[in-house]
């Protein structure tokens, strides 16, 4: 299960390619998120359940997928958000503070456009912290399920 003081630590053992953002302002969403980095450059970490189990979507925040046609590419049927209890039990985080390291025993898909970028911004657990990370780490930390490209399935 994922904690703030895990993530602080991965950014420092991993200082070359990760680090720990403090801010005042609470990141909950894209609107507070402007205010504190690039939102191009975000991304969003999801938890979600289909018939094939409880997978992690990190994709760029730019915009909101489409769900059914995105599941429908990763091979998923009947693909939705996971309800907060289950993000929780999980994952260890709260919905809204989803970030992509620390899953253990949860398959992720990863959005490729995420790797134009040196690095992406991500959660931490806590909405004043907030992890700048080469969007390679996250792949080499987590068991990837597969890869799409979001630009396909933005509203």
């Amino acid at each position: 299960m994922a904690s703030y003081e895990q993530i602080r630590r991965f950014a420092d053992e991993h200082a070359d390619r990760a680090r720990i953002i403090e801010h005042e302002t609470a990141i909950v969403d894209l609107e507070s998120g402007a205010k504190v980095f690039d939102v191009t450059k975000a991304a969003a970490t999801y938890i979600v359940e289909a018939k094939e189990g409880v997978f992690a979507v990190v994709a760029s925040a730019a915009g909101h997928l489409k769900w059914r046609q995105l599941g429908r590419a990763l091979g998923l049927h009947q693909i939705h958000l996971a309800p907060p209890e289950l993000v929780k039990e999980r994952t260890g985080y709260d919905v809204g503070t989803v970030g992509p390291l620390l899953l253990d025993g949860v398959r992720m898909f990863f959005d490729q456009r995420l790797l134009k970028h040196d690095f992406v911004y991500c959660g931490t657990e806590d909405a004043h912290h907030t992890l700048a990370i080469d969007p390679r780490l996250i792949i080499d930390s987590n068991d990837i399920a597969g890869y799409f490209d979001s630009a396909e399935f933005l509203k």
